[in-house]
């Protein structure tokens, strides 16, 4: 990166660390009840009594710009059928009585549930290719070596035959010495010791009204079976379908353990961290191997992360929890929602009223378009790839019902800056210097957010409350 690129990343850093700062001191600076204009005739307030305000963070703005345009896109479309749509049908035909922000009895609670239908339709139809080419590759592993080849079949670059011939030796890739990598031994016990130690703190936990100690075993078998469609996903398409791994192992778990809310909650938790895990390691050490560090090295260098990480994370949780309410309106943990609500589902079969038809319609439209997108997108007709990318996300479409309309919104101008930078560069790809000033957004709401932290823990707040109890107010942080 040039001196250019460092200066961008300051000053980006910098403007959102200030501004950060000053949302602290004045919430409604990330609270803007913008849209109340529009409540007017009705005589309501949009932000005090349908989540509607407008949060000017640079850090959404940033990662808007990282997540691109046709996602940002995806998810305000998603936002507005929710919250525009979907929310104040629920509310005003009764369906979801209580508050709109109550994720039990209200609107947010209402519209979570089809949100979940969304999520899990788009991540079984996604994991369908990736588990279909796979079976197809080990059966035509399997023809070729009852056939007596000992040459492997490719897609290009054929002999005759349709098979490649051994490498000569300069074509030989190289090979690491045994003092770089790490020896089998170690891998062996270590996925002993550890898979023995995790069901033995699972059961010492949630004892034995949790989940099982052969149900935990059973869950990192299931766990290490899925990291591997996980993995090759990710290295495939950059995309981890760590959700739809979840679900698969929620619902499983629902026929092993009935009528056990925690015990599926562990065993979707298990899945999914094991396949999240198996895909950040795979991106670290092929990165590790395009600049030809040392696997052993690296593997050191996770051992020790690892092992840091379970106290920062926990230390990190518990200061949070002890300023914080969690769930609460600074973090409404929108996702621990869908996984609760899932198991709930699956072993006590409750729903919200009239909600199941919802479910069914968008899950089936957004079943249908993943189809679309998985089979047809491999397709090298340009016209049927443009038609293709016109079709929204399912998931990041209901990430737009998972969270307030403040959370996307933000994110979309991010995207558009994204699309104009593209436009401008002419390359195709979002340039780096757009991708560096994103970055600089986010670190800078991430790092004050801690020094505003610790002064919330510290007995200080907000300088001034003005503007946040417009409507009824409700909806500033900072206990305004």
């Amino acid at each position: 990166m040039t001196g250019r690129g460092w200066w961008a990343l300051v000053w980006s850093f910098a403007a959102s660390a200030a501004v950060t700062f000053l949302s602290f001191l004045f919430p409604v600076t990330f609270a803007l009840p913008v849209f109340d204009i529009l409540g007017l005739p009705f005589g309501t307030s949009l932000a005090a009594n349908w989540m509607w305000w407008f949060t000017p963070s640079l850090s959404y703005i940033g990662q808007g710009i990282i997540m691109g345009f046709p996602v940002t896109v995806a998810m305000n479309i998603g936002m507005v059928v929710g919250w525009a749509f979907l929310s104040p049908l629920s509310k005003h035909a009764g369906w979801a009585p209580g508050k709109v922000s109550s994720t039990t009895d209200g609107a947010r609670g209402w519209i979570l549930w089809v949100a979940l239908a969304i999520m899990i339709a788009e991540a079984v139809i996604s994991l369908l290719p990736i588990v279909v080419q796979r079976i197809s590759t080990i059966n035509s592993h399997y023809r070729q070596r009852t056939q007596g080849s000992v040459f492997i079949a490719e897609d290009d670059d054929r002999t005759e035959d349709g098979y490649f011939d051994p490498p000569e030796d300069d074509e030989e890739p190289e090979h690491e010495p045994p003092e770089r990598l790490v020896p089998l031994s170690w891998v062996y016990i270590g996925l002993g010791v550890s898979a023995v130690l995790g069901v033995g703190l699972v059961w010492y936990v949630f004892g034995s009204d949790g989940i099982h100690p052969w149900a935990t075993a059973i869950g990192l078998v299931l766990a290490s079976v899925l990291s591997l469609i996980g993995v090759r996903a990710l290295g495939e398409t950059d995309i981890n379908p760590v959700s739809g791994i979840g679900k698969i192992s929620q619902l499983l778990f629902a026929v092993l353990q009935p009528g056990n809310v925690v015990a599926n909650v562990i065993a979707g938790g298990v899945a999914e961290a094991g396949a999240q895990q198996a895909g950040d390691l795979m991106q670290d050490l092929k990165t590790g191997q395009l600049l030809r560090a040392s696997p052993r090295s690296q593997f050191y260098g996770q051992m020790i992360g690892s092992l840091a990480s379970v106290f920062v994370s926990t230390a990190g949780y518990k200061f949070y929890t002890s300023v914080y309410q969690i769930p609460g309106p600074e973090f409404a943990v929108p996702s621990a929602g869908i996984w609760l609500n899932l198991a709930r589902l699956l072993n006590n079969g409750s729903l919200p009223a009239h909600v199941v038809p919802f479910m069914v319609v968008f899950g089936g439209v957004f079943g249908v378009t993943s189809a679309l997108k998985a089979f047809a997108g491999r397709s090298t007709n340009p016209t049927v790839r443009a038609i293709i990318n016109l079709v929204p996300s399912g998931v990041a479409f209901a990430i737009g019902f998972l969270n307030s309309p403040s959370f996307s919104l933000a994110r979309l101008i991010g995207g558009y800056i994204a699309y104009r930078a593209t436009k401008l560069a002419g390359t195709g790809e979002t340039p780096l210097f757009a991708i560096v000033v994103a970055s600089g957004f986010v670190l800078g709401e991430g790092v004050i957010s801690i020094l505003t932290l610790t002064l919330t823990s510290s007995g200080f707040g907000a300088v001034s409350c003005f503007g946040c109890g417009l409507g009824g107010g409700g909806y500033c942080s900072g206990g305004c």
